[in-house]
């Protein structure tokens, strides 16, 4: 499309936009105006026809107002006499006055008088009773409309006076002018203006545009009924305040009518103004632009690529932007030429810097070779000529040629750059040297292709191999240690850790790069407390110490600072082990040097500590109780020693929830018990060994097949001026009286418990040991035994089986022959 089409379309275009945006602007605002005039015009025809309907209303109170002011009527009111009547309320008044309806109250609320009368047809017609109730409200008198089932009814009210107006009132007077189609046209013709009266609800003002407010405060509404008509309503309310009548009022629209003659005519003016200034637009721009635009045009095509390219150039006349811009082409054509020599230039040096570098110089485009430095034949063994057009992956390692082809890929895919990526090339001689090439993707002869910068790195390659071959020797060595061996720098980050240091927390060494050592094994985000690798790192000194994790694990930690050239310390080697085991142990150990494995009190050794740490101490009086589990070797002898250990766990129970838990209980012998009560007179020691028998017995009643029996003794320390050896012994004292005292007792309830058990265990011979007794006593009778020797006899005929109570029931009534084990 040519430059003058364009023009011209643009012009048409720009003129079309602006001729809509002026129609569309002016009739938002011509027809605001419009709808403004015609809704005042409606205003004021509806206020001019209302005027007109108060005007019948005030005639006809004027002429009620003449009528009840005259003595005559004045006299009827009170003597009805039928003579006024006659003369007087005749059809020809009816007629002269325009009126329907005479009504006459008397001040009691009685009809004096009442008629119809229809004026069409000229016969009498009942008088609604709507028109007198509202004058029977207002002794006044009162005036206005009034709503009756006949229609609309104008209604005149006045008190009956005297013709000089004075009193007092005998009644009221009622004129009544029926508002019917008669009556509304000929309001029509005097106000020339259409009128209609509609019953309330007959119009629906929800499809009405409002259009204001009248001078009586009624709101009016409009609608347009067709281009050259619209409508205005309103409503007219009755004496007691309803609607009674709906008033339109038509109106002609001669300024809607006026507005569209005026656009039609502007329009066509605005149509043939556009046509000339198109026109000359056009004129101006072929003689001022277009041709002198085409003569540059044809300059510069023939330009060409003729050498040097501002020559023969022309250059326009005037001061315009095309005489400028022909000047500009000019020099610009003058810049290009000098910038084609410089590039001429730069292109030698570039070829020369290129082709002389150390580095080869590789470019590769669609897998094929397409340029290729002299370093790169030197590096192969090919000349450049071999290596062009040659596939790349001819010079690759065939173990790495898949990765290769997988890289060159993924330059492609990203173009982006990808450094330092190294691979095995084959030379011409057959010898495998490495190369590490740095790649880009650029465009060559419009096409995209990859620029290699390929670096012989054989001999690095060389020492690499080497040092990791140093390292894996080292690693190999550390991670064969049982301890957790890590490098950390400055900043508490692994730098390397050895295989036990990644299998501590489940991960491989190589993840542990980067983490924090209190982070990894200790769930901290600040070095523990005492580490010694911060200690190691400050002092510059070897550091150890013991350092617990929040899992319940300890670890010993020996921390070795490292350092530079220059002595300054850069990290630090942590050997690690864990030590949760041994300090288990330990704790174990340190236990059951303190503790009785039995019962779980403590023990003697540890009774004997605080014994001498109480005596210096200031919590007297201090009262020692000593207690003794009486029976325990006959319950030892008898059933064995797990139920005496039952006993002993059960009288440690017994004593330990007797006691509080700042008083000292420990394990002293076999069957021995001794406490330390801090801060405890007499009185209250008494108290503590009560509760002890009361709970004792609390047990035996609960277990009565085997009862504790315990003897205890106290004493108490009132100060340190006192020995507290001095006053365990005398505890100690105490006790064994009690013993003394109670021992043949607590012997016999534990046989008797003993025998008891045994009568439950041997039911198959019940009564056994009771005739065993009988026939004993019998033969020691007929032998001559003495009391004693008869009484020693009863009990061990007793007593005699008392070892099956310790006998296994699969033992004792088994039915077959017993093994030598059991």
């Amino acid at each position: 499309m040519s430059l003058k089409t364009r023009i011209v379309l643009t012009l048409c275009a720009a003129f079309a936009i602006l001729a809509f945006v002026f129609f569309a602007v002016s009739h938002v605002i011509a027809n605001n105006i419009v709808a403004e005039l015609e809704r005042d015009n409606l205003k004021q025809n509806i206020e001019r026809a209302l005027q007109a309907l108060e005007r019948e209303v005030e005639e006809l109170d004027k002429y009620t107002e003449d009528w009840a002011a005259w003595d005559d009527t004045y006299i009827f009111v009170k003597e009805r006499n039928e003579e006024y009547i006659k003369k007087n309320l005749v059809d020809s008044t009816f007629e002269v006055l325009k009126i329907n309806y005479i009504v006459i109250i008397n001040t009691g609320g009685e009809m004096v008088y009442a008629r119809g009368y229809d004026l069409e047809e000229g016969e009498d017609i009942p008088v609604p009773r709507e028109i007198v109730f509202p004058a029977c409200q207002k002794a006044g008198g009162l005036k206005g409309l009034v709503a009756t089932p006949e229609g609309a009814v104008l209604v005149a009210a006045r008190p009956v006076l005297k013709s000089d107006d004075t009193g007092p009132a005998r009644g009221t007077m009622i004129f009544g002018r029926i508002l019917n189609d008669k009556h509304l046209k000929e309001l029509s013709e005097i106000t020339r203006l259409p009128l209609t009266l509609h019953p309330p609800g007959a119009v629906d003002f929800r499809d009405l545009q409002p259009a204001g407010s009248l001078e009586n405060g009624e709101p009016c509404y409009a609608r347009i009924i067709s281009p050259e008509e619209s409508a205005g309503f309103t409503v007219i309310k009755d004496l007691q305040g309803k609607t009674a009548l709906i008033l339109q009022v038509n109106s002609d629209r001669r300024a809607a009518r006026v507005f569209q003659s005026a656009r039609k005519a502007f329009s066509l003016y605005l149509a043939l103004a556009a046509v000339l200034c198109c026109s000359l637009a056009l004129f101006w721009l072929n003689r001022a632009v277009v041709s002198r635009l085409a003569k540059l045009t044809a300059a510069v095509t023939s330009t060409g690529y003729q050498f040097p390219l501002s020559s023969g150039f022309p250059v326009l006349g005037g001061r315009d932007e095309l005489a400028f811009l022909s000047a500009e082409i000019g020099k610009m054509l003058d810049r290009l030429e000098e910038y084609r020599r410089e590039i001429s230039d730069k292109e030698k040096k570039y070829r020369a810097v290129v082709e002389n570098a150390a580095e080869a110089v590789v470019v590769v485009q669609d897998g094929v070779v397409k340029f290729a430095n002299r370093a790169a034949a030197v590096h192969t063994g090919y000349t450049a000529e071999e290596i062009v057009s040659r596939h790349f992956l001819d010079f690759i390692h065939p173990e790495d040629r898949e990765a290769v082809w997988e890289h060159y890929r993924e330059l492609l895919e990203n173009k982006g750059v990808l450094y330092a990526y190294p691979f095995r090339v084959i030379a011409r001689d057959g010898s495998i040297k490495w190369a590490e090439t740095n790649s880009v993707v650029v465009e060559w002869e419009g096409q995209p292709a990859i620029l290699h910068f390929l670096t012989d790195i054989t001999p690095r390659r060389i020492l690499e191999e080497e040092l990791q071959r140093l390292m894996a020797e080292k690693s190999l060595i550390l991670d064969s240690l049982t301890e957790l061996v890590v490098f950390i720098d400055r900043d508490m980050q692994i730098i390397w850790a050895n295989r036990a240091a990644g299998q501590s927390v489940g991960r491989s060494p190589g993840d542990l790069f980067g983490a924090k050592c209190h982070e990894i094994w200790h769930g901290r985000s600040d070095p523990c407390q005492g580490c010694p690798v911060v200690q190691a790192m400050e002092t510059g000194q070897v550091c150890t110490g013991e350092v617990a994790s929040p899992d319940g694990r300890f670890w010993s930690i020996t921390a070795s600072p490292v350092k530079d050239e220059k002595r300054n310390v850069i990290g630090a080697v942590e050997a690690t082990l864990d030590i949760t085991e041994r300090r288990s142990y330990e704790e174990q150990l340190k236990y059951l040097s303190l503790h009785d494995p039995l019962t779980g009190l403590y023990n003697r050794a540890f009774f004997q500590e605080e014994l001498r740490r109480l005596s210096v101490s200031r919590e007297y009086p201090i009262t020692i109780l000593v207690a003794d589990l009486d029976g325990l070797k006959l319950v030892n002898d008898t059933l064995g020693h797990a139920r005496g250990d039952e006993m002993l766990k059960a009288c440690a129970d017994v004593l330990r929830n007797s006691l509080r838990c700042s008083d000292i209980l420990a394990r002293i012998g076999g069957d021995e018990f001794a406490a330390l009560l801090p801060g405890t007179d007499e009185k209250t020691g008494e108290d503590i060994v009560y509760r002890i028998h009361s709970r004792i017995d609390d047990y035996n009643k609960e277990h009565p097949e085997l009862p504790l029996h315990v003897s205890t003794g106290f004493a108490t320390c009132r100060s340190g001026d006192e020995s507290l050896e001095d006053t365990f012994k005398k505890a100690d004292d105490l006790m064994y009286r009690h013993k003394l005292v109670y021992r043949a007792s607590a012997r016999n309830q534990i046989v008797s418990a003993l025998l008891a058990a045994l009568k439950e265990k041997d039911y198959l011979t019940a009564g056994h040991a009771e005739r065993l007794k009988e026939m004993c006593l019998k033969m020691g009778e007929k032998l001559g035994l003495s009391p004693r020797q008869m009484a020693d006899l009863a009990l061990l005929a007793q007593v005699h089986d008392l070892g099956k109570v310790a006998v296994p029931d699969s033992i004792l009534f088994k039915k077959g022959p017993l093994t030598e084990e059991e």
